[in-house]
């Protein structure tokens, strides 16, 4: 009876052991597929704001007339505004 149960105890950490092994290998599969999407999405997120940058440029010179800049350089400057809902949740 001892050994029996002896048996099931060490089948069942047996298991678990391999349970922990592969839920360890999925979170780094996961960590890895984050790591590479990063340039992905970085780059996705900079397409959208050159063109949002170039529909501001075009939108203010239909509005002025005239190209203008807030700065003394041609040199492109990230904008430091966040984008917030119009409505406010609840």
């Amino acid at each position: 009876m001892l050994f029996a149960v002896a048996g099931v105890v060490t089948f069942g950490f047996w298991k678990v052991g391999r349970g922990i092994r592969e839920q360890n290998e999925l979170a780094r599969e996961k960590m890895w597929s984050r790591i590479h999407l990063i340039p992905l999405l970085t780059a996705e997120e900079d397409r959208d704001l050159v063109r949002r940058h170039y529909a501001d440029q075009a939108r203010e010179k239909e509005l002025l007339g005239s190209q203008t800049s807030p700065y003394n350089s041609d040199r492109f400057v990230r904008p430091t505004f966040a984008i917030t809902p119009s409505q406010k949740s609840k």
